[in-house]
């Protein structure tokens, strides 16, 4: 979201309406946001349009969010589920055209990336596409998203334990079928 849509968003909202706050509440997470929708989707275009989508549904909503303090656990779960659906719709496009390889941008460091490490890369991002959801989710957002166990739970509606249990598992999977 850029500078320009926070500060349309700002000019909008009067000094003592409920959503006065709502500008600064998404100046605050626009980062976290974005950072939560690429780690799902790996593509910035599709972060940006579904961090955009997230701040818009939050807007239309904000009324309805009883705790305001609570804005970015809220905006966090809007952003994550809707890079799912993102995520969930282009795997059935894929699907239903095959005529069409999809192909990765190669992310090239200092020139160049040694092709042994962008095979085990590849590798690492096939098998964290085979683990099952839950185990994925949990460990897209406590990894990529460097989030705590407990800002993860609040993202998904799942306890904290659970959040630490899940990562185990998802780790204990990786290093089995990467060895």
């Amino acid at each position: 979201m850029t500078g320009v849509c926070v500060s349309a968003l700002i000019a909008r909202t009067e000094p003592h309406s409920p959503e006065a706050g709502l500008a600064e509440r998404i100046a605050e997470n626009q980062r976290c946001v974005f950072q939560i929708a690429y780690s799902v989707l790996g593509n910035a275009a599709d972060a940006e349009d579904v961090a955009q989508e997230a701040f818009l549904r939050a807007c239309q909503k904000f009324a309805l969010l009883r705790e305001a303090e609570k804005f970015r656990g809220w905006v966090n779960r809007i952003v994550f589920r809707l890079a799912l659906n993102r995520q969930r719709s282009h795997r059935r496009r894929l699907a239903r055209d095959t005529a069409w390889q999809m192909t990765e941008a190669r992310t090239m460091v200092d020139g160049a990336m040694d092709a042994d490490k962008q095979v085990l890369l590849d590798r690492l991002r096939r098998e964290i596409e085979r683990l099952p959801e839950k185990l994925r989710s949990v460990l897209q957002l406590s990894l990529a998203e460097e989030m705590e166990a407990a800002d993860v739970g609040a993202v998904l509606g799942i306890p904290e334990g659970t959040v630490r249990s899940r990562l185990h598992t998802a780790r204990r999977l990786l290093l089995e079928v990467m060895k």
